[in-house]
């Protein structure tokens, strides 16, 4: 099952939304990432005793590491250090950017989702939800989406375009983000192997789902689908 995600300009992105054990593994690391937390901070506690108050100070400690997921999703775009780790994200099911009050609903129902109920809750509604979302993702218009993989920045910035960039061919709108993933696979093998020989079949399949008719040669007609699509994807006119 893919989640459709549709930009400002109506392109349909479509994402894979993360399994309950991937976000039960990044919640283990979150938490084995606080406990940490709370260890160093113990000794440092411990050793700050003679200067001030254990208790206020102790007291300071849990409030900063009660906003951590809060603090975490709005500062990093959706990711905790969990997250992160298992290529999990949040993100808006508009498109849109996630805001405060997005990560503030989250770290609010957490406390129904998660905390008061052991997980109980966001596990049910989870495996219930056609986007897999728990209470929280319910109300800010959320959900937990998986990377397929890391992908660097040269990579990234491969096929970028100009914001003045005129986009060729608009029906790359039509394609998946799986597809536009098969692709760049398809393009690293040809420029790794210089195996000129699978470009005009992907060329003509690309062709069979936009519906495009062109003479372009398949290697040029490649990356200008790549372009345009990124293009569209950011959102530029």
């Amino acid at each position: 099952m893919n989640i459709s995600i549709h930009t400002a300009h109506n392109v349909a992105i479509n994402y894979t939304p993360a399994g309950v054990l991937e976000r039960v593994l990044a919640t283990i690391i979150d938490f084995a990432f606080l406990f940490g937390l709370f260890f160093i901070g113990g000794m440092a506690l411990s050793i700050m005793n003679k200067f001030t108050s254990m208790n206020l100070a102790l007291i300071i400690f849990v409030i900063l590491l009660s906003f951590y997921h809060l603090v975490c999703e709005y500062a990093f775009n959706g990711r905790s250090l969990g997250k992160y780790t298992m290529r999990l994200q949040v993100v808006k099911l508009n498109g849109k950017k996630l805001t405060f009050w997005d990560c503030m609903l989250r770290w609010i129902f957490r406390l129904i989702d998660i905390s008061i109920s052991s997980g109980v809750v966001a596990l049910v509604s989870i495996v219930v939800s056609k986007r897999s979302q728990r209470l929280g993702d319910m109300s800010a218009g959320t959900t937990v989406i998986r990377h397929e993989r890391s992908v660097t920045l040269k990579q990234m910035s491969q096929f970028d375009a100009p914001e003045e960039y005129e986009v060729v061919f608009q029906q790359a709108a039509l394609l998946s983000d799986k597809d536009i993933n098969i692709i760049k696979d398809v393009l690293r093998e040809v420029n790794k192997n210089r195996n000129y020989g699978l470009l005009a079949p992907l060329a003509k399949k690309i062709k069979e789902v936009t519906g495009i008719e062109t003479n372009m040669i398949p290697l040029d007609f490649v990356k200008t689908i790549l372009k345009d699509y990124t293009h569209l994807a950011n959102g530029y006119d």
